[in-house]
């Protein structure tokens, strides 16, 4: 598991915290989302993307963060029928860090609905799950699918930015972010948090320019 997929983890996890544990409270969000934020710039800056982290320490926060991101992409469904009976079951093998026996449970529900965009949202998820966060061909096209299906589908958006920020393009997923935000409905129970981590991934973008910028000076 690279560097660049344990930040984004640590990411997506502590700004799904903190939106949901702490946005009643400005104060505590501002000095919580600004210790995250100095600690993600100083990997940024200053780590080694590429170098395998601990093998402990990942393995939990990937299992805690693919359960988080599941019930994201739940959040993003947009079909309330058949495909319900196939996501409860995969989502669960998911969350449980089986994501080969997710996505072939998940395809088998696609021979039954192949044009149904959840169900391809949710592959393509399992798929980048097991490639430890990169966008993988598979994974890209399952994501293609959705979209074509459903052109103003979020989910597509959010995990192509997941994992342009777990590749270390922050910019890409800030762009992407701002696209899945764009179409969100104003019921929408997933956009506060999106919306968060959108604020939060500019600013880190910001501090990370202020910090470049400051070491060029001296």
């Amino acid at each position: 598991m690279n560097g660049w997929f344990a930040l984004g983890i640590l990411a997506v996890l502590s700004l799904a915290v903190l939106v949901w544990n702490v946005r009643s409270s400005r104060g505590l969000w501002q000095i919580a989302a600004a210790v995250i934020l100095l600690g993600m710039t100083g990997y940024a800056l200053q780590g080694r993307p590429t170098t395998p982290s601990s093998p402990a320490k990942p393995l939990a926060a990937s299992e805690v963060a693919a359960t988080q991101l599941v019930d994201i992409r739940a959040d993003m469904d947009q079909s309330f029928g058949s495909a319900k009976r196939w996501l409860v079951t995969a989502d669960s093998f998911a969350k449980q860090g089986d994501y080969t026996l997710s996505a072939s449970y998940i395809q088998a529900g696609l021979r039954k609905d192949p044009n149904n965009p959840d169900l391809w949202s949710a592959l393509g998820l399992q798929l980048m799950l097991a490639s430890e966060g990169q966008m993988s061909p598979p994974a890209q096209l399952a994501f293609d699918k959705a979209r074509a299906i459903r052109p103003n589908y979020p989910a597509p958006y959010y995990f192509a930015g997941l994992a342009r920020l777990f590749a270390g393009d922050l910019d890409g997923a800030i762009l992407l972010w701002e696209k899945t935000v764009s179409l969100a409905t104003p019921q929408a129970k997933w956009k506060a948090r999106i919306e968060s981590q959108l604020q939060a991934a500019k600013a880190l973008q910001a501090q990370a320019a202020n910090a470049q910028a400051a070491n060029a000076a001296k």
